[in-house]
């Protein structure tokens, strides 16, 4: 267990559990699947930032030959091409939406985990009637992204993070307070919302649109600051970020930040699966990777994240590029428009 791991469990059980965002029971649970042979992982987004995460599992999976046989299954939460859930008008709406598709995923794919790999729906987790059942472990993002930045903060006591992410993610505060609650000043944390970002980035990560939005929201996040600090963490609380990771770095820069350092929890997000020193299996695992979604993927989006997730897991681009319109992957009623 990673050695932060141990002191944020022991932190999460002073937490009432439904604030809890990946609780120590549940990561035990998850990591006992490294002994078994055979598993069906399922990773899900309210869009296609988390493909990241589906290629890291993947890549790992292959390379460490722990699983004899190992199933993906990436499914897109998004119920409509039009209807992202930052657009949705409360939070019971999301939660109502979100807790459909994990029970329309869980039941047409019966997963052994599932990986929320989107800060937007990790934060709904606890108010899901899905996650409170408990039948399947479901771990979010957040927990990931907090101890990442805890850990750096610690380590650059000067370091000034800024938290960038979605509307819904910013307007929770959940790695903000945790972060306060685990003895971090307030002052060391700048929130960031990044409106449409991802969805830019999906259409097209390279684009000038999405280097001039980054360089808009770092210069707004950095007007907050009373002090404009030597080091920044540029904490990307949103998966689709990380494609664009060196753009927020290249902003910083040349926003007169000398050091900027990003914080990405996607790829640490597969380590539960991977627990250390467990023996490889098989010297050429059997794996699938799929990718479904209820909403329309344009030809756009997929050429947009099949190239950036090929160089790490060819296996998903070419799972993105044949994926299965499914309408019926989980119930969305045109009443909760």
């Amino acid at each position: 267990m990673h050695p932060f791991t141990s002191f944020l469990a022991g932190f999460i059980m002073l937490v009432p559990i439904s604030e809890s965002f990946g609780s120590d029971s549940v990561r035990v649970s998850i990591s006992r699947l490294a002994e078994r042979d055979s598993i069906t992982v399922l990773v899900t987004d309210s869009g296609l930032g988390g493909l990241s995460v589906c290629a890291d599992v993947e890549s790992r999976a292959r390379q460490s030959g722990i699983y004899r046989k190992l199933r993906i299954v990436f499914a897109n939460a998004l119920p409509e091409a039009n209807r992202g859930y930052n657009r949705m008008k409360s939070t019971a709406e999301k939660v109502q939406v979100f807790d459909s598709a994990l029970q329309g995923m869980a039941r047409w794919y019966g997963p052994d985990v599932i990986l929320v790999a989107c800060n937007t729906l990790s934060v709904l987790i606890p108010e899901t009637r899905f996650a409170a059942v408990g039948s399947v472990p479901v771990l979010g993002i957040v927990e990931t992204g907090v101890e990442m930045l805890f850990e750096r903060l610690m380590a650059k006591t000067d370091a000034t993070a800024i938290i960038f992410g979605t509307e819904t993610t910013i307007g929770a505060e959940t790695h903000r307070r945790l972060l306060i609650e685990m003895g971090i000043d307030s002052s060391r944390l700048v929130n960031q919302a990044c409106p449409n970002l991802a969805g830019e980035i999906e259409t097209d990560a390279r684009s000038d649109i999405v280097q001039s939005a980054i360089d808009m929201f770092v210069a707004d996040a950095l007007e907050k600051m009373t002090r404009r600090p030597d080091i920044v963490l540029a904490g990307l609380c949103c998966t689709h970020y990380g494609y664009t990771a060196p753009e927020f770095v290249r902003a910083l820069n040349e926003q007169g930040v000398r050091q900027a350092v990003v914080v990405d929890p996607n790829a640490r997000m597969s380590d539960v699966l991977f627990p250390e020193k467990t023996p490889r299996r098989s010297g050429e695992p059997e794996i699938l990777v799929e990718v479904v979604s209820r909403a329309v993927i344009t030809p756009g989006e997929v050429s947009s994240i099949s190239g950036l997730v090929s160089p790490v897991s060819p296996a998903t681009a070419r799972a993105l590029e044949a994926y299965s319109l499914k309408r019926d992957l989980f119930s969305y009623s045109p009443a909760e428009r």
